[in-house]
């Protein structure tokens, strides 16, 4: 059984603290979508008796659109042009519905129309090239899309030394020299997620999806840690049994991915995995995820040993969203790893269980128009080695458990960058001197979307 030091209930409470801290509280108070209906209708029989009327119609289209009821508000817009064509702004909202349709076609025409002449207010030609770019981007088959994002951390243990310098040695104790100890240092960090789908646009919605993930960081002092990965995923994404299960997607895909560490070649992976997509129900989403790769090492004068971490690794996860209301979501997740390597001391299983939330609140002080974000998880994990390491103990193979807490905030600055902090904890005991450790670390930067 564990048991949580004074450490971990501190942990703990700093993300109870958190939540309650940063949980936002509003109220609002709208009309029903009865009352809003009641109004459609009464909209309608104003109409009915003075067709000519443009404002009456405009309104009954404002309270189609309000209701969901598109077809009705197209009919009652495409109506108005009769009565009056050179009326811009409808032609814009005409082109709006259709694209919110799905008939890009159409909405394509009606954009392209509401900008011709002289007399065009310039926020309707605004609104316009931004639909009609959106437009050619899911009319074409390519789409390309992600992030970057760039900062500093610092971090009060960056080597992950252990907690003293007395550690287990050769089945008794030993004192280790001084350069391995905790270290604080910082870093400066820039990682970069490229999101590639070729849309055939097949009847059958089947798309292949290509995913690039690259990171790196620079160490201040401790330049043994200096970190470049890189990994790719590639793999079909379409319906999975579609008569039997709903608002399903699986994407069998191949992976690989190569790290460097100290500016030289470290490890590489290759394998294959398995994902799969479940809308619940409107408000809770589930995914499940597979893979096995090979992992191959490279010794070297500084990792002699390196070779016999060769192995093959095993994971699944389960993750739950569950959005509670439109500005706070729930998330859960549960994991497991196994890693078979050369030497079976390095072997291990990892079991993973995490619960966090999301929640987007008006700025403080009213600081920024745009709302911010904050998250926080928190992560525990097991993991039980498959022999002993007779460098360390002869007898006793060993057992880690992890705690980790991450407080985020996001800052939008326009609807592209962003200013994201974070702040984490990771507390890890062991039942061996020399794996046990704590580090706070603290993070900001700035990141874009395209």
């Amino acid at each position: 059984m564990l048991r949580m030091g004074t450490t971990q209930r501190s942990a703990v409470l700093l993300c109870l603290l958190a939540v309650v801290w940063f949980f936002p509280i509003s109220t609002a108070r709208a009309q029903t979508d009865s009352e809003v209906q009641l109004l459609f209708d009464q909209a309608f029989k104003e109409m009915l008796q003075d067709p000519s009327n443009l404002d009456k119609t405009f309104k009954y289209a404002e309270l189609g659109i309000k209701i969901g009821d598109f077809e009705a508000a197209i009919s009652a817009l495409e109506r108005m042009l009769l009565y009056n064509p050179d009326l811009p702004r409808v032609r814009l909202e005409l082109g709006v519905l259709y694209f919110r349709l799905g008939s890009y076609s159409i909405a394509r025409a009606y954009l392209t129309r509401a900008v011709v002449g002289d007399n065009v207010p310039d926020d309707v030609r605004s609104r316009v090239a931004v639909f009609l770019d959106e437009i050619d981007n899911r009319l074409s088959h390519h789409k390309f899309f992600g992030s970057l994002f760039g900062g500093m951390r610092y971090q009060t243990n960056a080597n992950v030394g252990p907690k003293r310098p007395a550690i287990n040695l050769l089945n008794g104790e030993g004192v280790l020299d001084n350069k391995f100890t905790r270290k604080d240092d910082w870093n400066v960090f820039l990682s970069a997620n490229v999101h590639h789908i070729y849309d055939p646009h097949s009847h059958s919605g089947d798309v292949l999806e290509t995913d690039v993930l690259f990171y790196s960081s620079q160490q201040f002092s401790q330049h043994q840690l200096d970190l470049v990965f890189a990994e790719a995923t590639v793999g079909p994404r379409g319906q999975f049994l579609r008569e039997f299960i709903e608002n399903a997607t699986w994407r069998p895909h191949i992976i690989g991915s190569v790290v460097n560490l100290d500016a030289s070649h470290y490890y590489y992976t290759y394998g294959a995995g398995f994902d799969f997509d479940k809308q619940i129900n409107s408000r809770t989403n589930g995914t499940f995820s597979t893979s096995l790769v090979r992992k191959k090492y490279r010794a070297d004068a500084g990792r002699p040993t390196a070779r016999l971490e060769n192995g093959d690794e095993a994971a699944a996860e389960v993750n739950l969203y569950y959005q509670a209301t439109d500005d706070l979501m729930f998330t859960g997740s549960a994991g497991v790893t196994a890693l078979g390597a050369e030497r079976s001391s390095f072997s291990n299983r990892e079991l993973a269980l995490g619960v966090g939330t999301i929640m987007t609140y008006g700025a403080p002080y009213n600081l920024t128009d745009a709302k911010w974000t904050t998250s926080l998880d928190g992560m525990f994990l097991y993991t039980r080695y498959s022999a002993p390491d007779p460098t360390i103990n002869s007898f006793q193979k060993r057992k880690d458990h992890e705690i980790r807490a991450t407080l985020l905030t996001s800052v939008p600055i326009n609807k592209d960058w962003s200013v994201t902090s974070t702040l984490g904890r990771t507390v890890v005991d062991s039942n061996f001197l020399n794996y046990s450790y704590n580090n706070w670390a603290a993070s900001i930067g700035a990141s874009m979307r395209f």
